[in-house]
């Protein structure tokens, strides 16, 4: 099984990063920005895995942008599926992922890798 190249990119307050990159082949990248307690991490993910997010992709409704209101704190995140032509984009804030709970369920599964 092959899936579209996945990044998932997390800015928060207090220099917070995570950063989430899954291959086609399945291989995948952790690197939480705090080398100290959190050493990047790679992998890849088992046949059920793989199939369980390719679901999660294809569930997604059309792309759009869920801005963070006025004053509004938290994470605001990236999430890039595909490349080239085909690259699906997306910009949130963390708050907003309950208007759109297909993009939880896709952040949730990747954030547990």
């Amino acid at each position: 099984m092959s899936l579209p190249p996945i990044h998932y990119r997390v800015v928060g307050q207090d220099d917070y990063m995570l950063v989430i990159d899954v291959a086609a082949d399945g291989s995948f990248a952790i690197d939480s920005g705090d080398y100290t307690s959190h050493k990047p991490r790679r992998g890849t993910l088992d046949p059920t895995r793989q199939a369980h997010l390719s679901q999660l992709i294809d569930s997604l409704r059309k792309p759009r942008d869920l801005p963070a209101p006025e004053g509004a704190e938290g994470f605001v995140a990236e999430l890039r599926i595909g490349e080239g032509a085909s690259v699906r984009s997306e910009q949130f804030w963390e708050g907003a992922l309950d208007r759109a709970p297909e993009i939880r369920a896709l952040v949730r599964a990747l954030e547990v890798l």
